[in-house]
């Protein structure tokens, strides 16, 4: 079984159709099947909408982006549907602006063959909360072929209690779509899924957008690069590091033998934090601690 998470580049189409073109050829290249695990950056979804000349005379500004994304979500979700029909594989979608009642949220379809589920951004950044973007719902953790999965988007998995949660539900594959436009970014986001990855004592794959789409605000400038982390114990890499795709290039980090990295990250040689956390929640470790002032 693999593990695939894109380093994704969106790019301008001739029709509405283009993206879905693009995303075919690329499983088609990739001889992805029903034993491929496969993961699309956040707001890839966009894809979607870039067709036409919706800049030339009129460009659009991240308002007015997060409408075009919503009229297209439906449409981009019937495309990865289509694709989990025609190869068997799983696959979570890049995510993208939905409608949730009068408001927005930053939403992804999880397809599987035998099912889908939602998956929405619990907390929007602060350059989404002045789109006045919502926070959404979490996956519930998924019980796959692949092994129990869950899913967490971008600045989600800077937040530690969201993702333990996930591994205290039993989550085995933590996917982390992510879009960021700094270095900065990016590094924040690999800090979130490295230390995800030692927490929970699961594999960890982000996938992120990159290049540069200059008529579209919302990602017009994007860098990262595709990852795979597990915990860096017993016979796992030094640095925890099971694959990686190029930096700010296109491409993908592919994990051929999953069950057996799975069987790797779950394994406790020299450490064992995901059963000595609850030790970390006693009495004698409080959640909140005292500040004793020495001025």
């Amino acid at each position: 079984m693999r593990l695939i998470a894109a380093t994704w580049q969106p790019i301008w189409h001739d029709t509405p159709e283009g993206w879905l073109t693009r995303y075919r050829e690329a499983l088609t290249a990739l001889e992805a099947d029903r034993d491929t695990l496969m993961v699309f950056p956040e707001y890839t979804a966009l894809e979607a909408t870039f067709y036409g000349e919706v800049t030339r005379d009129a460009p659009l500004d991240a308002k007015a982006w997060m409408a075009r994304g919503a009229d297209h979500f439906d449409a981009y979700c019937a495309g990865i549907r289509s694709l989990v029909q025609d190869t068997g594989a799983t696959i979570l979608g890049g995510s993208g602006f939905a409608r949730k009642g009068d408001a927005f949220v930053n939403r992804a379809l999880f397809c599987a063959p035998e099912g889908e589920a939602w998956l929405e951004k619990q907390m929007p950044t602060p350059y989404e909360r002045a789109l006045d973007m919502v926070a959404g719902d979490a996956m519930p953790v998924l019980d796959t072929r692949f092994g129990k999965v869950a899913a967490v988007i971008c600045y989600d998995s800077e937040f530690p209690l969201i993702s333990r949660r996930c591994a205290e539900a039993g989550a085995e594959i933590l996917l982390v779509p992510s879009c960021t436009d700094t270095e900065q970014g990016a590094s924040r986001v690999e800090i979130g899924c490295r230390a995800r990855a030692l927490e929970g004592q699961m594999i960890v794959a982000m996938a992120p957008l990159v290049g540069e789409v200059p008529q579209c605000e919302v990602i017009d400038v994007n860098l990262g690069q595709a990852r795979v982390f597990c915990p860096p114990d017993g016979a796992a890499p030094a640095d925890g590091t099971l694959a990686r795709g190029p930096r700010n290039a296109p491409g993908f980090a592919i994990v051929d033998d999953l069950s057996e990295s799975l069987a790797m990250a779950k394994a406790s040689v020299e450490v064992s934090v995901s059963r000595h956390w609850p030790e970390s929640e006693t009495d004698a470790n409080p959640g909140v601690l005292p500040v004793l002032c020495l001025k």
